[in-house]
């Protein structure tokens, strides 16, 4: 016999599906410090009291995709939402999607891969004193606040507590670029290594290369100029408020805690004891675009400047509305292009509550939106040089063009190396465009791996270049020396000789066996073993001019990345390596790729996978569409498949499920469905629309939360018969079935 469900099972059902519909306007934050937009219109929100980093959605729902609102460290290189933070103060999204974390007691800076997963990229959690250029990820930071990422992946960081701006280069070391670590002011126009700041909260990097730097105790804005120089550009160093509409350096600032610099040049900046936000205009002079002076919470929808604001700590500008972290108002708020203000998060009460339902293990922090990346499969097109190798060349050029140069392009070289290193170009490829980033090596593969890797430069690979170095130079015994010296020779003998390609690596390793050997023969112990190598008597001339260093040299894998990597995206309407014509009109068509079209679509898999046998694919490479598909619709499937962020007309959304129904691709549809925000409003309208599609398993989920939006406003719904009558009889019946529960 089925059990009855109690009272408890019905309110813990309910409870669960509440957390499905909530906004982030209902949401409770602890002290929200800093907040950033990303393109696709995703709000990122630091919520340092509740050791979160959290996002609203597009259809205005919050969701956490860092902290597991415990404060501490752990978690790193597993998903981010496991990890604990420590008052996160900071939050900044890459080009490349990747979400960087100003981790402030924890004195690090964390990363959340586009996998879900966190890592560390910056500090050891040893607050003080430093050595100056070493790995970043050894580095000394104390209490970072700020956090700015380059679009050549360059981090910038403001070391609070040490009074640097510091920035990690692409090759992994961190250097000073502001700052001498004293606290207080000095002279501006100075080299800006030599220059006193107190207590920067946060940093800001043009196009054009100048850094913005919020002097927040000495309440200034000051500029890092490209000459290295640096001004000050707002602030006279005196604690306070003084008028608006003069120039901005004869202007008094409090604790100024945040700047942005838009695309036009104009500055923002978050002047937090003074409850404003303000603006540098072109003329150089300063104004108040939001916030009375007064401390404490003023009405939304008025004009900005007419409201009170509570200690605002950042400040961010997307198409021309500006974000502010209203931090003591527990709020984010918006300015519109009216000039209007509005809360977009948080209902002004301390707490932390709020977040819906959210998949990391499918939707790592990218979440179920437009710019969700489809994982390409491997296609039979794609082998190469008819080895037992795959990949998608176009992608891969774009992703890593030196490897795809040197290594997949060149036959010669693909003839010659052994049934290892074949397989091991394939998992190279598989990191690089098949999401597979599980990259371990065994030792005894090392070498091999390296023989490839060392032919190109470019800072391709080069995390990888430099744990396989380190594990091989740690792997080097007395016992063992010889004989890794004798495979290492032998695998340059073969990149100089049978390839005619010089490795860097193995030159670098072949002048460490050196000074190893150097160094061995000059010490009692062991000399005799190693002077009888005919490994050691071939290098003696070498050994001997070494004789004299104390020490063996660190190797030390100097590359930059010249050329940032580019993705996916680069790919779309490519006329030079699109193999497939999309007509979307009478002279109108998209350039695309079969590979990438089936990757995403179960349709265009089959249709290629066909050959030419499909009425609407052509013999000379032309997809032509349906004549009663809607060609507009048609545009936006494609660029899903690409991960292109993409607006369309929101009437259309249901023509859009069908179309993504019908080219089954799970990742559009997943997107909209998770861009219906139901209201009483537009209930009838989109359960109506929906009814074709309740039954689908995926719609389990959206037909769930029909459910629950109906049973919590009954009483505004369904207050007119005839209007309930024209619901879906798979909601109708289920919505009396839980009223009848309810009433027993």
């Amino acid at each position: 016999m089925k059990r009855r469900a109690t009272t408890e099972d019905k309110k813990s059902r309910l409870k669960k599906l509440k957390m499905q519909l909530l906004l982030a306007t209902n949401a409770n934050f602890k002290g929200p410090s800093s907040v950033f937009v990303s393109s696709n219109g995703e709000v990122y929100i630091a919520d340092i009291g509740n050791h979160k980093i959290r996002k609203v959605l597009t259809n205005g729902k919050m969701v956490t995709i860092a902290g597991n609102g415990q404060n501490g460290f752990s978690g790193d290189n597993g998903p981010a939402t496991n990890a604990m933070l420590n008052y996160p103060i900071g939050v900044f999204v890459s080009p490349y999607n990747e979400v960087y974390i100003a981790d402030y007691f924890n004195n690090r800076i964390r990363k959340i891969l586009t996998n879900g997963n966190i890592i560390t990229i910056a500090g050891n959690n040893v607050n003080g004193k430093g050595v100056y250029n070493r790995l970043a990820i050894n580095a000394m930071l104390n209490r970072p606040s700020g956090v700015f990422v380059t679009l050549n992946d360059e981090v910038y960081i403001a070391d609070q507590n040490r009074n640097k701006i510091r920035k990690i280069e692409s090759n992994g070391n961190i250097v000073t670029i502001a700052g001498n670590g004293k606290e207080g002011y000095g002279d501006d126009n100075v080299p800006a290594v030599n220059a006193m700041l107190n207590r920067p909260s946060s940093v800001f990097v043009t196009s054009n290369n100048e850094v913005y730097i919020a002097d927040t105790g000495n309440h200034r804005i000051r500029k890092i100029l490209r000459n290295g120089n640096i001004v000050t550009i707002a602030g006279n160093g005196l604690v306070g408020f003084h008028e608006d509409n003069i120039l901005a350096t004869n202007t008094s600032l409090n604790f100024p805690k945040s700047v942005f610099v838009s695309s036009n040049g104009e500055v923002y900046i978050a002047d937090t004891g003074n409850h404003r936000i303000r603006k540098i205009l072109a003329n150089g002079n300063i104004a108040t675009i939001a916030g009375n002076g007064k401390e404490g919470y003023g009405d939304d929808n008025v004009p900005a400047i007419d409201t009170m604001l509570n200690r605002p700590s950042s400040v961010f500008v997307s198409s021309n509305e500006v974000y502010i972290a209203d931090q003591s108002n527990q709020r984010i708020r918006k300015i519109l292009q009216n000039g209007n203000i509005v809360t977009i998060a948080g209902n002004g009460r301390e707490g932390n509550s709020g977040d819906s339902f959210f998949d990391i293990s499918r939707y790592p922090h990218i979440g179920i939106t437009s710019t969700h990346i489809p994982k390409l499969k491997k296609q039979a097109r794609d082998q190469i040089n008819i080895l037992d190798i795959y990949g998608f060349i176009p992608l891969i050029e774009k992703k890593s063009p030196q490897f795809c140069k040197i290594i997949l392009q060149n036959e010669y070289l693909l003839s010659k190396i052994n049934l290892c290193q074949r397989e091991i170009i394939q998992r190279l490829i598989n990191s690089l465009i098949y999401q597979n980033d599980n990259l371990e090596f065994m030792e005894h593969e090392i070498l091999n791996v390296l023989s490839l890797l060392g032919l190109f430069e470019n800072g391709e690979f080069i995390n990888l270049k430099k744990n396989l170095v380190k594990k091989l130079v740690e792997s080097i015994t007395v016992e063992r020396f010889t004989s890794q010296w004798e495979q290492i020779e032998t695998h340059l003998k073969f990149c100089n000789e049978d390839l005619s390609l010089q490795n860097k690596i193995f030159e670098y390793i072949h002048e460490y066996f050196v000074e190893y050997a150097a160094l061995r023969l000059k010490s009692t112990e062991n000399s005799v073993p190693l002077g009888n190598s005919p490994i050691v008597l071939k290098n003696s001339v070498s050994i001997i001019q070494k004789m004299a260093i104390p020490q063996k040299t660190i190797i030390n894998l100097d590359e930059k990345v010249e050329i940032p990597p580019r993705g996916l995206v680069d790919l779309y309407n490519d006329e030079k390596t699109g193999d497939i014509k999309v007509k979307l009109g009478l002279d109108k068509y998209l350039y695309c790729h079969k590979t990438v079209l089936s990757s995403s679509s179960i349709f265009f898999d089959a249709l290629f996978d066909s050959g030419s046998s499909f009425s609407d694919l052509s013999d000379d490479g032309v997809f032509v569409p349906d004549p009663s598909e809607d060609l507009e619709l048609l545009e936006i499937v494609i660029k899903s498949c690409y991960g292109i962020p993409f607006k369309f007309d929101a009437t259309k959304q249901i023509e859009l499920i069908d179309l993504a129904l019908r080219h089954e691709i799970s990742n559009l549809l997943e997107f909209c469905k998770n861009n219906f925000v139901l209201t009483t409003a537009n209930y009838y309208k989109i359960a109506i629309s929906c009814k074709n599609y309740l039954h689908l398993d995926s719609f389990k989920d959206f037909y769930r939360e029909l459910l629950l939006f109906g049973i919590e406003h009954c009483k505004e719904l369904f207050n007119d018969c005839e209007k309930v009558s024209f619901l879906p009889e798979q909601i109708l019946h289920a919505l009396f079935v839980q009223f009848s529960l309810e009433r027993k």
